[in-house]
């Protein structure tokens, strides 16, 4: 058994699990209460993006620094803030705007095409599951136009951030 993969694992896991509670309990207004289902399915999408990461666009060689880490979780944090705080005045303003943000992140923190169609292949595949769930009446949301453009720019920014955690877990092995 390879304990630092499982320690990698465990981490990154509980990363997700951490990321997704706190960031949905900050946009839960006192009548709605948050989709406990989303905390587990986020954070084994993040173990999986985390552990798959380092392999496909390069962990230990060209490793992220803590401090770069941190920076790449605070920049998420903010990313997500603005999709959902930020009252934008059109549909367009609002995709070019997040979209920007989201690239922004990606050249700011990986610029590799592996990394961008790595992110950008579970950031499709975690936009058709959250829609399955919302066909299906597990997850509830309050903003009809939320599951387009918002969780695209919310999940491509959230697979570079796990994928730079992941990488630079992959180097301390």
């Amino acid at each position: 058994m390879d304990w630092g993969l499982l320690s990698r694992a465990v981490t990154l896991f509980s990363i997700g699990a951490a990321l997704t509670l706190a960031l949905s309990l900050l946009q839960v207004r006192r009548a709605d209460s948050p989709s406990w289902l989303l905390v587990p399915l986020s954070a084994s999408g993040g173990t999986a993006i985390g552990l798959v990461y380092p392999y496909i666009v390069g962990g230990k060689g060209d490793a992220p620094d803590g401090s770069k880490v941190m920076r790449c979780v605070a920049v998420f944090v903010g990313i997500y803030q603005a999709t959902t705080k930020i009252d934008f005045s059109g549909y367009l303003e609002q995709v070019l705007t997040l979209a920007a943000l989201a690239l922004g992140m990606w050249w700011l923190f990986d610029r590799s095409t592996a990394g961008f169609l790595l992110s950008l292949g579970f950031t499709l595949v975690a936009v058709a599951i959250s829609h399955a769930l919302l066909f299906f009446g597990l997850v509830k949301t309050l903003e009809p136009g939320f599951l387009y453009c918002q969780l695209l720019c919310i999940y491509f920014s959230g697979s570079i951030m796990i994928g730079t955690v992941g990488r630079r877990l992959a180097a301390g092995d």
